[in-house]
């Protein structure tokens, strides 16, 4: 057990797409470590997606939240939460919902805690008018080591432990969200929208459109958008897929002639009441607004296989093809060096 404390940042910020178009958003950016006279230099600067918030079972995980403002917006004062999508044992003040806990207005902090008790992917996003601050930015990856994991050790480097066949040698988000170009602009000029009228001009994986999706640069390319979605292997390895829909549509992601083993959905495996493993085999992961599904696969022979989603519709960008929901999985003859971390 350790304790595990990090600092996130609440603000607005821009994203964007592959044609050149930037777009109004909000967002979290992470600011844990920096001085206190230095935070504020960070308003104006939240990602898409969100810092990545990751611990082990049994952790002590302290958040703090600090409420930045929105200089592309300075006279909205909204506050914002953090609520672990998922989390099964949280108690109210510390589960982001305003109604039955606490918001943080600007310029204040809050401190949440957090000891996960089960391993698994989940999400965090705002609960603060959800619907408008979820399609706005307000989400990020969240995932749960097991208790014995240990990245040095193939028996132990596992998404649910030792001896529960989940062992993986390298591990990425396919974090599906998607953005209404109107919606976005209308906030950005201080003008109403009717979230009943909600229709996407972008789809996006880990906060980007293809190609952007597929390209490795990151720094002053994507600033605010430091997530890839390109899945890099080397044959015979074993990859970990950790699927997350925010967004508000469900969605279906293939990679072509590579079938994928789900080994859990929502951080619970299928487990059979002898305790018997009921992973089953995909050609297609449907995954549903609010879901989580991990899925492994054993990387084929080296070349590039598309990944893409079934809705065809979705691989556009603003009515122009290809883009959305398009990346690929390239796989390499023994090249690649060890993974550093999830999604590198």
């Amino acid at each position: 057990m350790a304790a595990v404390e990090k600092r996130f940042g609440a603000t607005d910020g821009h994203i964007r797409m592959p044609e050149g178009s930037l777009h109004y958003m909000f967002g979290f950016v992470d600011i844990t470590g920096l001085p206190e006279e230095e935070i504020f230099g960070c308003r104006g600067k939240a990602q898409l997606l969100g810092p990545l918030l990751e611990a082990k079972v049994g952790d002590e995980v302290y958040l703090t939240l600090t409420n930045l403002g929105m200089p592309g917006r300075p006279d909205l004062d909204d506050s914002h939460t953090i609520h672990w999508h998922g989390f099964p044992n949280q108690i109210p003040l510390w589960d982001g919902v305003p109604e039955a806990s606490l918001a943080i207005p600007v310029g204040r902090d809050f401190v949440y805690y957090y000891k996960p008790l089960h391993p698994g992917t989940y999400m965090y996003h705002c609960h603060f008018e959800p619907v408008e601050h979820i399609q706005m930015g307000m989400v990020g990856p969240l995932l749960v080591r097991p208790a014995d994991f240990d990245p040095d050790i193939p028996a132990f480097k596992t998404a649910y432990g030792n001896g529960t066949g989940t062992e993986f040698d390298r591990e990425y988000f396919v974090f599906l969200t998607e953005l209404d170009a109107k919606a976005h602009h209308q906030i950005a000029i201080v003008q109403e929208y009717d979230w009943s009228e909600f229709q996407p001009d972008y789809w996006m994986i880990n906060g980007r459109a293809y190609p952007d999706t597929i390209n490795e640069t990151n720094g002053s390319v994507f600033p605010n958008q430091p997530y890839h979605a390109r899945i890099r292997a080397n044959s015979g390895e074993r990859i970990l897929l950790r699927f997350v829909n925010l967004g508000y549509q469900q969605h279906a992601i293939q990679i072509l002639g590579i079938p994928l083993s789900v080994i859990a959905q929502d951080a619970q495996r299928p487990i059979g009441i002898h305790g018997e493993n009921l992973s089953y085999r995909k050609n297609v992961i449907y995954i549903a607004a609010g879901q989580t599904i991990d899925a492994l696969f054993t990387a084929p022979a080296p070349g590039k296989y598309p990944l893409f989603n079934r809705n065809c519709h979705k691989n556009i960008n603003a009515g122009t093809a290809p883009g959305g929901m398009v990346s690929e999985a390239d796989i390499f003859a023994g090249t690649l060096p060890p993974q550093p971390g999830p999604g590198q």
